[in-house]
């Protein structure tokens, strides 16, 4: 699940670290669909999008971190955050 998303992530990630450090943004297939200054900001965009169907949101940085959202942990929503 969300191989081609992550895929396309990697191939971008230099170039959008010089663009969009620190920033969130959503990748759904292999295009960049939003730039985003908060978590809250790229999920709400996202669901409102691509409802159920899932989508990619990770914080343009140079160490990889993860984050936790309750409502993806429980189910409540789906989409994949990936940071």
């Amino acid at each position: 699940m969300l191989e081609m998303e992550i895929e396309f992530y990697n191939e971008n990630k230099a170039d959008w670290l010089s663009k969009y450090s620190e920033r969130f943004i959503i990748v759904k297939g292999r295009e960049l669909v939003g730039v985003f200054n908060t978590s809250d900001e790229a999920l709400a965009e996202g669901a409102r999008r691509f409802g159920l169907d899932s989508f990619l949101i990770r914080r343009v940085t140079e160490h990889e971190e993860r984050i936790s959202i309750p409502a993806l942990t429980l189910g409540l929503i789906n989409a994949a955050v990936s940071h």
